[in-house]
């Protein structure tokens, strides 16, 4: 058992050495995981969709007087007063009525999540950059890119409620690159991305 440990920690730490001295061909290599895996579940999120499209109406009759779903809010009755809440293009919202007739609204506004996209930055000069969205709060994001010279990690913010339903999926977003020929150098970036 040892022994198989042993050589699977070698293999572990041979990768590493290996990638860390070929950084530029190890991003794209993870890269291609991670779009990979993308596919597979916009597959599978896919078929979800399809089935929960064959269910007849989404909300039942008495409870689609008490909320409205659109695209990116609910907007719902709370006691004596209307709220308006912002949900996520990665959340999701439950409503239930309970045993005493309330309306009961749940709203998933934040969580992990794995978005290919794709975004737009400057630094110095324009820069494309493919990523993947990690996590999410309401209307912040974090995630990891690739540019053709760097490495990423970037923050953003969606915009859909500063451009007037004109900008339904994108986002503002800074990022923080690393130089793949030269681990030394940094750089910011700011920019727009949206997800695919």
């Amino acid at each position: 058992m040892n022994l198989i440990l042993v050589k699977i920690w070698e293999f572990i730490k041979n990768l590493f050495i290996w990638a860390w001295g070929h950084k530029q061909i190890a991003s794209y290599i993870v890269l291609a995981v991670i779009i990979a895996l993308l596919s597979w579940k916009l597959n599978r999120n896919n078929t979800t969709i399809a089935e929960l499209s064959n269910q007849k109406g989404v909300l039942e009759e008495r409870l689609k007087s008490q909320a409205i779903v659109t695209k990116n809010q609910i907007i719902y009755r709370d006691k004596d007063k209307v709220v308006i809440k912002y949900v996520p293009a990665e959340g999701s919202v439950t409503v239930n009525e309970t045993k005493d007739g309330k309306t009961e609204v749940k709203i998933k506004n934040w969580g992990l999540t794995l978005h290919p996209g794709v975004g737009v930055y400057y630094s110095g000069g324009l820069v494309g950059l493919l990523d993947a969205k990690l996590g999410y709060w309401d209307r912040y994001s974090l995630g990891l890119g690739s540019s053709l010279d760097s490495a990423v990690i970037w923050g953003s913010r969606h915009i859909d409620d500063l451009s007037f339903g004109l900008a339904q999926n994108a986002e503002f977003s800074l990022g923080y690159g690393r130089d793949y020929q030269d681990f030394s150098r940094s750089r910011l970036l700011i920019g727009v991305r949206t997800n695919f």
